[in-house]
């Protein structure tokens, strides 16, 4: 059975989903509660951002000026991953923007923070996974670095250690 907060698709899809046993539609408030979730063993999520900082805090409403979505389900999903037997909450995101002139592993958000960073468990680019859980903000610094774009971990390095001189 497949248990929806919402559909969103064509007529073909609706006529799929009505009366069909196999698919439940029930409300938000109880497809993204985070208790429900997490009952589920081996529950893995996957969330995306547009930008992570040095720390784990995930920005995935706004660049710069211009607001780009809202929080929808994130928080929810990631605590519910985070929490379930043997689950995972990842956040997935290209390590770069803007044609890779702009790292999205950042020394400092340019919008809110979406997710805080004592709920990250797992950032992903295509350089690889940063296991965040658990760890100290020094060890989640050097862990996010190493998956940051290479034309950025240097200057991010750097970042890094003008941050931990201020005492982070």
């Amino acid at each position: 059975v497949s248990v929806n907060g919402a559909l969103i698709g064509t007529k073909r899809l609706y006529e799929f989903a009505h009366r069909n046993p196999r698919i439940r539609m029930c409300a938000t408030s109880y497809t993204h509660d985070a208790a429900v979730l997490a009952r589920l063993d081996r529950l893995v999520t996957i969330n995306s951002a547009l930008e992570v900082d040095l720390t784990g805090q995930v920005n995935a409403e706004q660049s710069g000026p211009a607001y780009l979505g809202g929080t929808g389900g994130q928080v929810d999903f990631v605590r519910a991953g985070a929490r379930s037997p043997g689950g995972h909450a990842i956040i997935a995101l290209p390590a770069t923007a803007k044609g890779g002139t702009v790292s999205r592993i950042t020394a400092d958000l340019s919008g809110p923070v979406t997710t805080a960073r004592s709920d990250v468990d797992v950032i992903v680019t295509e350089f690889g996974a940063a296991e965040l859980r658990g760890q100290t903000l020094a060890e989640r610094t050097r862990r996010l670095i190493a998956v940051a774009h290479p034309d950025f971990q240097e200057r991010l390095a750097r970042a890094a250690h003008t941050i931990q001189r201020r005492g982070f």
